[in-house]
Parts: structure tokens; C-alpha cells; sequence
């Protein structure tokens, strides 16, 4: 299958666009020289991550994925059109996904429409952001790999036995090295995360958790740590302190460089890529320990 074989790195680092232009080459460029894939994620309080791609594609070699973009922040005409551009002169691999949404039925019919475009249109692996049942199902008869919000292996073989062809498996995980200044940041990576899928919370019981999060105003929490500040002054913080245990365990790629390591190998005996999540890329010392991660992976 060609366009599984186009993804031949087994680790991958996703990179934010909310460092300063010289720091994100920087770390893209480390990334490059350890041979792995740069994944590039979305977000409204980021820089847009087709400017980052742009930004980056004339210092690296490997390919620049996206990990993920969404049709409901812009339109699917609009991502294969910069994907065009960009494909021209970079190998690219797309990674599309509802991102937020208030209407599920509409937002999974739009990836949906937009993953089968993508694929008429463009000559790329196009990938689909996968966290639910439902959309791993119906993405994995499109899509050529679903990248999953999970790194827990029992939560991996949970959400695998959704799919309905193989696919390329991609586990997309906040990841850090630790000790680490960025750990509130980790922290806050994983909340976001493990609640994203209903069905997902209600068979492994993390109702309880869920509800606390759910109050929660995560967007101020980044903004808070974006100016450096510090979440241990917010009430809403001390919500995600309770459950630290769990998520460091259960929804992150963390702890000491053998652990880490040990991880990701254990990870790839089920899936064929690790894409080690924020907020890896913006520990510099981390990153710098790349080429230890990648070897002998």
C-alpha cells in the first residue's frame, strides 16, 4: 500500500505555534536531524499551523504532518488548496478532524465529506483524528490511518476494535520528559484530552472525573500558561490536581528517558507511529533527547 509506506518513521513530535518563529525552526530542525516526523497541531490561540508548515519546510527533510485541521474552523476547499501548495515543494500528510463542535452529527458529516474529498483531490495520506466509535468506524473506510487520542494500551485495543479495514494506527499522546518546568502544561494536555469521547468515558468510568472537567474554562488556562503564568493560583487547576495520578498513567507519554522510551516500544506492539504530543517540543531539553528516544526504537 503506497501511502502506508509513505510513513516509515515509527516516532513523531508535534509541534504548537505558539513559540516564536526562531524557536519553532529550532526545534523542527533537532527533530529532522533525529529523523522524526514534525506533526504540526491546530489551535485558535496558536499561529496557523499552514504557517508554521510554511515556516519550517525549507529546514527539515522529513515529512510535515497535521495533526490535526479542521473543516469546521475553515473550509475543506481552503485546507486542499494549502495542502496543494505545500505538496509541491514537502512531502506532506494530512490529519483531518472536527476539532470543537456543538453539533456532533453535522461536525462528523462535514470530516467525513472533507476526509473523501481529500482523498479524491489530493495525491497525500490523509488521515483522520479519531477519540469515538462512530467516527473511527466510518473514518476507517476512508481514511489511510486514524491518528487516536489514546496511549494506554487498553484503551488503544478498546478503540481498535472499531475499526472496520486496517488502517495505519497513530498514538497521539501529551508526552514529556520528566522532571520538567512544562508539567502544569502536561497536566493540562491530558484533561483536555480524556474527556473527549462520551462513549469512551462512560465504559472506563471516568464520569466523575469528566463532570469536574467540564467546568473547567481550559482556554484561559492556556492563555494563562502561554504568558507564563502559573496555574497553581486558579481554583480550576486544582480540578485537574485531583486526578494527576490518572492522567499521568492512563492519557500521557511520560515520566523518566528509559520510561518514556519503554512506553513508546510498548505502544509500537500495537500501533505503527508515536506522535509524542505537547508540550514535548517545548521542554528544549526533551527535544535534545530525541536522538536517545529514537534509538533503538
Amino acid at each position: 500500500m503506497a501511502r502506508k509506506a509513505r510513513l516509515s518513521e515509527l516516532l513523531g513530535l508535534n509541534i504548537n505555534g505558539d513559540l516564536p518563529d526562531s524557536e519553532l525552526v529550532d526545534v523542527a530542525v533537532k527533530a529532522d536531524k533525529a529523523g522524526v516526523v514534525i506533526w504540526i497541531g491546530e489551535n485558535p490561540l496558536f499561529k496557523d499551523p499552514f504557517y508554521v508548515a510554511d515556516l519550517i519546510s525549507d529546514h527539515v527533510s522529513v515529512p510535515i504532518g497535521f495533526g490535526i485541521v479542521s473543516p469546521l474552523r475553515r473550509s475543506c476547499s481552503e485546507i486542499i488548496r494549502k495542502i496543494k501548495k505545500l505538496e509541491k515543494r514537502h512531502e506532506v500528510i494530512l490529519g483531518i478532524a472536527p476539532g470543537s463542535f456543538e453539533d456532533p452529527k453535522k461536525a462528523l458529516e462535514i470530516t467525513l465529506k472533507c476526509l473523501e474529498r481529500a482523498k479524491r483531490d489530493l495525491d497525500v495520506p490523509v488521515f483522520c483524528g479519531c477519540s469515538s466509535p462512530i467516527i473511527t468506524a466510518r473514518a476507517s473506510e476512508i481514511a489511510d490511518g486514524i491518528l487516536f487520542n489514546y496511549c494506554y494500551p487498553e484503551f488503544l485495543r478498546w478503540i481498535f476494535s472499531f475499526l472496520r479495514r486496517d488502517v495505519v494506527k497513530v498514538a497521539y499522546a501529551p508526552s514529556l520528559i520528566l522532571p520538567s518546568e512544562f508539567e502544569q502544561d502536561l497536566l493540562l494536555a491530558t484533561a483536555i484530552v480524556s474527556c473527549s469521547s462520551k462513549r469512551f468515558v462512560e465504559t472506563f468510568g471516568f464520569l466523575e472525573m469528566c463532570r469536574e472537567f467540564s467546568k473547567i474554562d481550559f482556554m484561559r488556562l492556556i492563555s494563562v500558561r502561554q504568558r507564563g503564568g502559573n496555574l497553581f493560583e486558579f481554583d480550576e487547576f486544582g480540578k485537574i490536581l485531583k486526578f494527576r495520578d490518572v492522567l499521568m498513567e492512563k492519557f500521557a507519554i511520560c515520566g523518566s528517558l528509559r520510561e518514556v522510551k519503554e512506553s513508546i516500544e510498548e505502544i509500537l506492539k500495537t500501533c505503527d507511529h508515536v506522535v509524542l504530543g505537547d508540550p514535548f517540543f517545548r521542554d528544549s531539553g526533551a527535544v535534545d533527547s530525541l536522538p536517545k528516544i529514537q534509538s533503538p526504537l
